[in-house]
């Protein structure tokens, strides 16, 4: 097989049609299946990363590995799949009580399958008619509701994060998980907000996006000790090791930020 492979290399009508096969297929998407050539980036990749957050090493999107071309799922949904197969986190969601925040219609389709209890889907500004206008600093929930909540790529645009967590504290019933993804640096000891960055450019400048409010830093997991939730870090390197970040388009720094109600 590699002897084949050799020849059609050096042969030089079959080593272009080779060489454009393999290039094709360098990426996957993990949730869909797919194989093609490159991922879409977000906005104009790495040109839309301003030299603040570039030197401070942002854990958060691929900005050049962003979406599939096919079903359009971005990096952070495609490596949060990744991460629940590894750890058999969709059982969690059988006959389960589960609060969704910004629901990814992907991620929702596989959460109904797994039939749970109660699905709640919330957004501050819902984009359909079986999605509930939330807000998570002041969940209209009694206490203890919820055993998982979803709070992906959220807490980075909401005003007050320490009432978000408190909130979702709330609800959770002893031994929920919430899953709480959201951009950080650990290059800053503390989180990073001013009101003098009121403006789209600014905010896009030193929080990453316009409608972003403030950069964590290392004290995101402080955060979420003050409102009563234990952090729970898995990492790619010591549960997804065997897939290539490259490949399948995910940022490897990006840690499963999971926050546990003792």
């Amino acid at each position: 097989m590699i002897a084949k492979l050799l020849r059609a290399a050096r042969h030089p009508i079959l080593s272009v049609r080779w060489k454009w096969n393999v290039m094709r297929r360098s990426k996957r998407c993990y949730i869909c299946g797919k194989t093609f050539g490159s991922f879409l980036p977000f906005r104009d990749g790495l040109k839309s990363v301003s030299p603040f957050l570039l030197y401070l090493d942002i854990v958060g999107s691929d900005v050049v590995n962003f979406s599939c071309p096919y079903c359009s799922n971005h990096d952070r949904l495609r490596h949060l799949f990744m991460y629940f197969d590894k750890l058999d986190f969709w059982r969690r969601f059988d006959g389960a009580a589960i609060l969704h925040i910004a629901p990814e219609s992907a991620l929702s389709e596989r959460i109904v399958s797994h039939e749970p209890r109660l699905y709640v889907k919330g957004d501050y500004s819902p984009r359909s008619a079986d999605i509930q206008r939330l807000d998570v600093t002041a969940l209209p929930f009694p206490d203890e509701s919820f055993d998982v909540i979803i709070c992906n790529h959220v807490l980075e645009h909401v005003g007050d994060d320490l009432a978000a967590l408190s909130e979702m504290c709330r609800t959770l019933r002893p031994g929920g998980c919430a899953v709480l993804q959201t951009p950080y640096s650990n290059f800053l000891a503390r989180t990073f907000t001013d009101p003098a960055i009121d403006s789209d450019e600014l905010r896009q400048r030193y929080y990453g996006q316009e409608d972003h409010v403030r950069l964590f830093g290392r004290d995101l997991f402080d955060r979420m000790r003050r409102a009563g939730l234990t952090p729970h870090i898995e990492t790619h390197e010591s549960r997804l090791p065997e897939f290539d970040p490259v490949y399948y388009g995910v940022n490897a720094a990006e840690d499963l930020l999971l926050a546990i109600k003792e």
